[in-house]
């Protein structure tokens, strides 16, 4: 079994915010920064990819509940 630090960090966030860090997090990115998308995919498939170079990059596999 691999670790996944995208993965965990994501479920940090995750449990600290209450579930709302993605929304937070585009809210933010978005409306006041401008950017296209808050980057939360990109940076769980990077810091996955540190541990596991074969993984697939699908970003919205996790489920809290």
């Amino acid at each position: 079994m691999k670790i996944h630090i995208g993965t965990i960090l994501e479920v940090f966030i995750n449990i600290i915010t209450f579930g709302w860090g993605k929304y937070i997090a585009t809210w933010i990115a978005v409306d006041l920064f401008g950017f296209e998308s808050c980057g939360c995919c990109e940076r769980k498939q990077w810091l996955n990819r540190l541990t596991d170079k074969e993984y697939n990059g699908n970003c919205k596999d996790i489920k809290l509940w």
